[in-house]
């Protein structure tokens, strides 16, 4: 009898272990039941107003200086969970913090030169079923200045159409990893401002 009680509390104490460890904050390995939602992703037209497409403008002149500045859009999203009605309600746990971004693009010419990749770091809680507007960088400064872009400058017929993708990182707070992407067109372009100066560096022909 004695035997019996001591395996049954052995075995409670197995039991509450596991149900512990299911309840711990930091859960790596297991997957989340939350996943984030892109509500939209906006950028700007020439005249400044919101657009689904980015009119990227690679040269404003000032000064008969030829200065770079970069662009960025606003996401707009929210977390969600797998499981809609959760019998137990929403825990925040199931909250999501995002803490970097990856922008990547792809060309719609036919061309295959683009800029280079990067990578922005952010601290951002989104709680479920509430959105967040979150700014992000989509072009970069120097990259205006760069092959390809820097082959529009001076050149008002030359376009290069493309997709900028955006990968956003992050976690529940029970540090479950998750992931989304969300796309943007954009139309890099030297628009008419002023008469434009000599870029600083090469100047490349499209490719």
């Amino acid at each position: 009898m004695k035997k019996m009680i001591f395996s049954l509390k052995i075995v409670g104490v197995i039991v509450l272990s596991l149900l512990l460890f299911s309840c711990n904050p930091q859960e790596k390995n297991y997957k989340s039941n939350s996943f984030i939602v892109i509500d939209n992703i906006l950028g700007k037209d020439l005249g400044g107003n919101d657009s689904t497409v980015v009119f990227s403008d690679v040269v404003k002149v000032e000064s008969n200086q030829n200065m770079f500045y970069p662009d960025f859009v606003t996401v707009t999203l929210h977390a969600a969970l797998l499981d809609p009605n959760p019998i137990l309600g929403v825990s925040q746990y199931e909250n999501i913090m995002l803490t970097r971004y990856v922008v990547s693009y792809t060309r719609n010419d036919g061309g295959t030169e683009v800029p280079a990749q990067f990578e922005g770091q952010l601290s951002t809680l989104l709680p479920v079923g509430t959105s967040v507007s979150l700014p992000l960088m989509i072009v970069r400064a120097e990259a205006k200045n760069q092959s390809p872009l820097n082959a529009l400058i001076g050149n008002p017929d030359a376009v290069i159409e493309a997709t900028a993708r955006i990968d956003l990182y992050g976690h529940d707070l029970r540090n479950r990893d998750v992931t989304q992407t969300g796309y943007i067109s954009i139309r890099f372009a030297d628009y008419k401002d002023t008469t434009t100066t000599t870029a600083v560096g090469p100047v490349v022909k499209l490719k």
